[in-house]
């Protein structure tokens, strides 16, 4: 299995269209959580990963994920404006199509994958 990265943008929807989507992408495999170390970080807002075979399984898993959570959200509509899924390839390094996604926010998602550096002065105490 392969880790992948999903980024995406939602049109406006009443109620509470990202929570009603991240239970639907959460059911289909995504979740909007990373583990560092011992604990869980939170990834950014509108920001999933999860583990499939390969890419055209990460896309098919988000698209029923949009399609899961318009059911849910009937007689409203979920409309995903953009989306972006990359897979995070061995040492953190991230492959994707759209390299200007990638540009824009590899540093954002590196953050994310390296453990934060403890402080010094916190360590002696």
């Amino acid at each position: 299995m392969k880790s992948f990265i999903a980024t995406y943008d939602i049109e406006a929807a009443p109620g509470d269209p990202h929570n009603t989507f991240l239970e639907a992408a959460v059911a289909r495999g995504w979740t909007d959580t990373l583990r560092v170390g011992d604990r869980s970080e939170r990834l950014p807002n509108s920001t999933l990963i999860g583990n499939f075979r390969n890419l055209d399984d990460a896309h098919r898993s988000f698209e029923a994920a949009i399609t899961d959570a318009n059911e849910t959200m009937s007689p409203a509509t979920l409309t995903v404006e953009r989306r972006y899924i990359v897979e995070r390839a061995s040492g953190g390094r991230l492959l994707a199509r759209k390299t200007q996604w990638v540009k824009r926010n590899i540093a954002r998602l590196n953050s994310l994958l390296r453990p934060k550096a403890r402080k010094e002065g916190r360590d002696a105490k």
